[in-house]
């Protein structure tokens, strides 16, 4: 008489493990999206940005104290187009996009993020979300309160000022930061020291080659922001060498910006959903 079989163990070699479903789940990637908010709200970095953004608010308090005559739109233009958006905005997405994705691995957070049933590319764009709304969030706090600085005391601060021109300037930092912090972001999955190159990348691309009238300058991020200036505050381009009437126009700037955007953002999350990390453990390795 045969005996009767003993029922397989659920620990047995023939048992498929269940496998954790990979795609787009809008409640994880929204999680990651609030993580990448909070890492990059808190350490020195802030501390960092605030001390940089408020040079062109004291830079207007200043001048208003002891030029108190002193028009309000070339000191606009000076502080605002001059230096917030060629230089303070890429170095806010600069700062925040290049530890993006180190931070995680300095840290051995990366692998608790790598583990969820997500896919890694969408890993990468909810954690490019968060930290462009960042950078976008903190440039246009400081750059209303700029803003605020220089036209003081004018009766028409809160009408063609805050009504009107806040709106403009809001939506251009979200063009601006959203291109930088995509192309940071992927700069920094190539390169060991992104920081260093990214600097010269702001100081000799979008600085000095940005501001030459040649056709090169159109591969920059802050020709179009001031074509926009242009466009939408009625800025004179003179200063730029920017003819509004042979210039692109404002509706070929949105484009070129969202698509900047949108390619560096794929690059990234390509880069990074076929990369491999080495990271640490507690033993060192």
């Amino acid at each position: 008489m045969s005996l009767p079989s003993e029922p397989k163990s659920e620990f047995s070699p023939t048992k498929i493990p269940a496998q954790l479903p990979i795609g787009l789940d809008p409640s994880a990637l929204l999680m990651v999206v609030r993580i990448a908010v909070a890492r990059q709200g808190r350490g020195v970095r802030r501390w960092v940005l605030a001390g940089v953004f408020a040079l062109p608010i004291a830079f207007a308090i200043l001048i208003r104290q002891f030029r108190p005559n002193i028009e309000a739109a070339p000191l606009e233009d000076g502080l605002i187009l001059g230096l917030i958006f060629p230089a303070l905005v890429p170095l806010a997405a600069l700062l925040l996009a290049s530890g993006m994705v180190q931070d995680d691995v300095e840290e051995q957070t990366l692998t608790y993020l790598l583990v969820r049933p997500i896919a890694r590319w969408a890993i990468y764009l909810a954690k490019l979300v968060g930290t462009a709304i960042v950078a976008w969030g903190r440039s246009a706090i400081f750059t209303v309160a700029t803003l605020g600085a220089i036209h003081w005391g004018d009766p028409g601060l809160v009408g063609s000022v805050l009504r009107e021109r806040v709106p403009i300037y809001v939506a251009m930092l979200a063009l601006a930061t959203a291109a930088y912090t995509s192309i940071f972001g992927a700069l920094s999955l190539v390169l060991r020291r992104a920081l260093v190159v990214g600097a010269v990348y702001v100081v000799v691309v979008e600085s000095f080659l940005g501001a030459i009238d040649f056709v090169i300058r159109e591969a920059t991020v802050i020709y179009y922001i001031r074509v926009l200036a242009v466009r939408w505050l009625g800025v004179a381009g003179e200063d730029w060498s920017i003819d509004p009437d042979t210039a692109v126009s404002a509706s070929t700037c949105v484009i070129v910006l969202l698509a900047i955007t949108g390619s560096f953002a794929a690059i990234g999350s390509a880069i990074f959903a076929g990369r491999e990390f080495r990271l640490k453990t507690p033993e060192g390795n």
